[in-house]
């Protein structure tokens, strides 16, 4: 898309979402001040070995959240979503300022703040915002309070940061609103501070900075250790990332996840625990997976590492070692080798993604895109056959996007993010010819599984890029 494109696509959003926000804007407050967006993410390659040190490589998305906020001076926040409800009615969330805090002045705990909102989701996102600021200190008070509205199109629990946008949007908006000048990586600790303590997610890296901090039509490059950002890489001409959404994801996924994250961190752990009974001078990890190259996995560790791990035995030896990450529970069966063997083999993916891409913008060759689409397909093999984190749905809508392959624009496809479903991220080319071909991969998808599957095409900027635009 050219930035003539972006630019008109960002003001039609902004005209749509202020023309809804405007009749739905409480009729006892003064205007609203200020409007900010964030966009969604899909995650291109090397999301789910963000923990072990990867590279990622994420491109944020055409779709968004606006919200658009005045300044109060009764003591309370409203938050309003557009269209939050399946029949398409807005949800409401008011409370007073002082459930933030606690009868001696204290701030309230993450247990209590959940404990408050546990029958609205969404509004917890909003809610533990608000609180994450006010304990780093990065805003002291409220003032008189906030009224907040927002509305996303982007597609809930498909694996494209629709959570991580609201948060972020949220965020932006509360330091823009009261004024206090915050860099991106603040602005991130507090959103995953609300994932963690407040939502009780596990922890990643990604998500918040791509929505902060990503280009339109480029790969935000992110070194996770733990969130160095390299810069951006431009997608070659004529070229681009679409995400196809499965409509589908297993209720399991974020139990899959954690086993994953445990049996690989346990992987790391016994790795270097052999490197010091071998002797070696200083830990070429820097405690991280990923820094072990797949050459020096395969020749020093992999035949070291259990198949099978039940973490009873672990305990046995070990104990509960202060410096693992993960509580290990005793009748747990953690899969180490593969585990393991998958962020190793990740990163070394994704580096070599990278180097494809560059070259393929560089000399216009389009091996370079077929080789690339081919890491693609290994990252997506990877996912299933190491990590069990594929599901059948994911596997046919990808299966039907390489049989149409390079030769009509579609160069490769993969699950991605925590997988078990969710979204497909496709490599193709940005021509009429390219997306028929997509348009029939989902098409047999649906014929063959009975879900629909949603195109989530074009880019654009982050929400630092977008900043904050005065409506008074």
């Amino acid at each position: 898309m050219s930035v003539t494109g972006i630019e008109t696509v960002l003001t039609a959003g902004v005209e749509q979402f202020l023309e809804v926000c405007e009749s739905r804007w409480p009729a006892d407050q003064s205007r609203p001040r200020i409007l900010t967006r964030a966009p969604g993410r899909i995650d291109c390659m090397g999301g789910m070995a963000d923990f072990s040190g990867a590279l990622a490589l994420q491109i944020p998305t055409e779709r968004c959240c606006y919200m658009a906020a005045g300044p109060r001076n009764d003591q309370k926040v409203y938050v309003e979503s557009l269209g939050w409800n399946s029949d398409g009615t807005p949800a409401v969330g008011e409370w007073p300022l002082q459930s933030f805090y606690q009868s001696d002045g204290q701030l309230v705990t993450s247990e209590a703040l959940v404990e408050r909102f546990k029958n609205c989701s969404w509004v917890g996102h909003v809610a533990g915002v608000f609180l994450a600021l006010l304990e780093s200190g990065d805003i002291p008070h409220y003032a008189g309070g906030a009224t907040l509205v927002f509305q996303s199109n982007i597609p809930p629990s498909a694996g494209v940061a629709s959570s991580a946008a609201i948060q972020v949007v949220t965020a932006k908006t509360l330091v823009d609103l009261f004024e206090v000048d915050l860099d991106a990586q603040k602005l991130a600790r507090a959103c995953r501070m609300v994932n963690t303590a407040i939502l009780g997610h596990e922890p990643g890296l990604v998500d918040h900075l791509t929505c902060l901090l990503g280009e339109a039509d480029s790969l935000l490059q992110i070194r996770c250790q733990p969130d160095f950002v390299l810069g951006t890489l431009p997608l070659p001409k004529d070229v681009t990332i679409a995400g196809v959404d499965s409509g589908k994801r297993l209720e399991i996924y974020a139990q899959r996840y954690s086993d994953n994250r445990a049996s690989s961190m346990i992987g790391r752990f016994l790795i270097e625990r052999i490197l010091k009974l071998s002797g070696a001078v200083g830990d070429p990890t820097g405690g991280y997976l990923a820094n072990i190259s797949p050459n020096d996995y395969v020749r020093r560790f992999r035949n070291e590492l259990p198949i099978k791990l039940r973490g009873k035995h672990f305990l046995d030896y070990f104990g509960q070692p202060e410096e693992l990450e993960i509580t290990v529970q005793p009748n747990q069966i953690y899969k180490v080798r593969s585990r393991t063997e998958h962020h190793i083999y990740e990163n070394d993916r994704t580096h070599r993604f990278m180097e494809r891409l560059a070259r393929a913008r560089r000399t216009g060759e389009r091996d370079a895109l077929v080789e690339a689409g081919e890491l693609m397909y290994a990252s997506h093999w990877s996912y299933s056959q190491r990590c069990g984190m594929g599901s059948i749905e994911t596997d046919v809508l990808v299966n039907s996007i390489r049989q149409r392959g390079a030769a009509r624009g579609l160069y490769g496809a993969k699950v991605t993010g925590g997988g078990c479903g969710g979204t497909v991220a496709v490599l193709m080319a940005d021509d009429p010819s390219a997306r028929t071909a997509l348009d029939e991969a989902c098409s047999e998808y649906s014929d063959k599984t009975g879900q629909t599957a949603s195109v989530l095409i074009g880019s654009s900027p982050g929400a630092m890029a977008f900043g904050h635009k005065y409506l008074d």
